[in-house]
């Protein structure tokens, strides 16, 4: 089993510390009895919302975090998605937490119904993890029914929105963390297409590139976590970003043809891949490992922090991305 293979190699221990940990504070006393803090038998349990959670490394994202004992949202895109991994899940391991949510993401309508049924609940988020994400292979431009270009609105427009949306939940939380996943190929010099974010042109309605187009976004990924952790303040809430790594084979799934078939048979075995094994840790560490508490403002390679480009560590184009993401997705109050 998935939970005792994770035991016997050390990654619990290392990686899902609070999995496994009694609730207590310093002087002895329990701390399940504050909101967001919830204990079965020791294990202190903590709700992860996944978005991406339908396919790909969402999916065993939430698998693995469900299996060391969290309570998992796994949100896909639809039903049919997020009913399938769940019940996948819970074939394989049948007493986990893992229920069943779904959001189109390219829909800031949807994504605000979303938010409004989970704020009805009442409950905590002590981790909102966006792992969902696109990266088109066609160089026509695509829009979403908002009119946005899709990468973008995806990428980072969707959990920009849900973030403001969901910071009530995540203030419920004793100590919440906002993830999401970027990339190493916003650094300059990375292959394909450069980055260049226009300001003038964040839609990219003139010279549009797909490379450009998700490279934008991961760029863009950086200034929203950066500008997030500032404008938290003393909120016992953190954002970081993570690169987990290049894995083919869930790349594999934006591609067709020959690319595809490179993608998911013979790039698995170059060095510079990353396993989904790998990859999952990676997320899952960010997640939860007790190591980063208290940790926000930073960019990480799979389980160390790195340094992001320049560009994305500038204060005034954070904050005029900011604005135009505010602009974008009418939420300049909510934040």
């Amino acid at each position: 089993m998935l939970r005792e293979r994770l035991w016997r190699s050390g990654i619990v221990s290392r990686h899902f510390g609070w999995a496994f940990v009694p609730a207590w504070d310093e002087t002895g006393s329990s701390w399940t009895h504050l909101p967001g803090v919830r204990s079965t038998l020791g294990i202190v349990t903590k709700t992860v919302l996944v978005t991406g959670g339908g396919r790909g490394l969402g999916r065993a994202t939430a698998e693995k975090l469900a299996v060391v004992g969290h309570r998992v949202i796994l949100v896909g895109r639809n039903p049919a998605a997020a009913e399938a991994a769940v019940e996948e899940i819970r074939g394989s391991h049948p007493h986990v937490q893992v229920e069943a949510r779904w959001v189109d993401l390219s829909s800031l309508a949807q994504v605000r119904a979303f938010t409004t049924t989970e704020a009805d609940r009442g409950e905590p988020v002590d981790v909102l993890f966006h792992i969902a994400g696109v990266m088109q292979t066609s160089k026509t431009r695509r829009l979403t029914v908002d009119g946005y270009e899709e990468t973008l609105a995806v990428n980072v427009l969707a959990p920009f929105l849900l973030t403001a949306l969901l910071l009530p939940a995540l203030e419920r939380s004793v100590s919440a963390r906002v993830v999401t996943v970027s990339s190493r190929l916003h650094l300059p010099g990375s292959r394909g297409a450069p980055v260049d974010f226009d300001f003038d042109d964040p839609q990219l309605e003139r010279g549009y590139h797909p490379d450009r187009a998700y490279k934008n976004s991961k760029l863009a990924v950086l200034w929203f976590t950066y500008e997030l952790q500032r404008r938290l303040g003393p909120r016992r809430i953190t954002a970081n970003s993570v690169c987990p790594g290049f894995v083919p084979t869930t790349a594999a799934a934006s591609t067709t043809g020959v690319m595809r078939l490179l993608m998911s048979s013979v790039m698995p075995h170059m060095p510079f891949a990353t396993s989904v094994d790998e990859a999952t840790d990676s997320l899952v560490f960010m997640a939860v490992d007790p190591s980063l508490e208290g940790v926000g403002g930073k960019f990480f390679g799979e389980r160390h922090p790195m340094e992001s480009s320049p560009q994305s560590r500038d204060t005034e184009q954070s904050r005029r991305f900011w604005e135009l993401a505010e602009r974008l997705t009418g939420s300049a109050n909510e934040h």
